[in-house]
């Protein structure tokens, strides 16, 4: 049976501290226009090719603070992403089950799935960037199918089966096979780089703090 650790109130300060860090900068990168139509979140690679950033704090902010946090992080990713189609025009976004569940899922599995490729990897920045890569292709694969829905609605269809072969035209013609994969190394190389470099931080403060006391 396992026991539950309690936390110190330094430690409770401390994790809301990084929690509201990063749901500062979701807000920054989803909400504030980057002078191109979009939001700072997003990556211009080609003409008609863009790729989001905006998972990466919710990846790092997880794997840091576990599974309930993550959770809140992957609430405030899809909230903050609903606002967003609001403001940048977004119609298959501002239905609340595309923009704010599978993000509210994503964020859930974060923590367990890092953990998972850490005990199998012996490297762990290999386990990270393994780890993040297959998270951002399932917040793809969370997404995508739930698209779908609003796509069939905002465009008139009366089915789903009726958009299906549309649907997969208007991804492949968005170049979203290749922004998806352009996203997913980008989550590996740039999350896992920052998450080693904060645990560094934090575990040197921790042992400055135990030679201190």
């Amino acid at each position: 049976m396992k026991t539950k650790v309690l936390k110190s109130n330094k430690e409770k300060v401390r994790e809301m501290t990084i929690l509201a860090m990063f749901i500062a900068i979701i807000a920054v990168l989803g909400l504030v226009p980057n002078g191109v139509g979009a939001s700072l979140g997003f990556i211009r690679i080609a003409p008609n090719i863009e790729a989001t950033i905006i998972h990466i704090p919710v990846l790092i902010g997880a794997a840091l603070l576990g599974r309930k946090m993550g959770f809140y992080l992957g609430t405030a990713f899809g909230i903050i992403s609903l606002i967003a189609a609001f403001i940048y025009s977004s119609p298959l976004f501002v239905y609340p089950w595309v923009s704010v569940l599978p993000r509210m899922i994503f964020g859930f599995i974060i923590y367990d799935v890092v953990q998972f490729f850490l005990k199998i990897f012996k490297v762990k920045y290999v386990a990270l960037i393994v780890s993040f890569f297959l998270l951002s292709v399932i917040h793809t694969l969370l997404v995508l199918p739930l698209l779908w829905t609003s796509f069939t609605m905002v465009l008139g269809y009366n089915s789903l089966a009726e958009s299906f072969i549309p649907y997969l035209t208007a991804l492949v013609a968005s170049f979203v096979p290749i922004s998806a994969t352009i996203e997913a190394v980008l989550a590996a190389v740039i999350g896992g780089t920052i998450y080693m470099r904060l645990t560094m931080n934090m575990n040197r403060d921790d042992e400055s703090e135990e030679m201190s006391n």
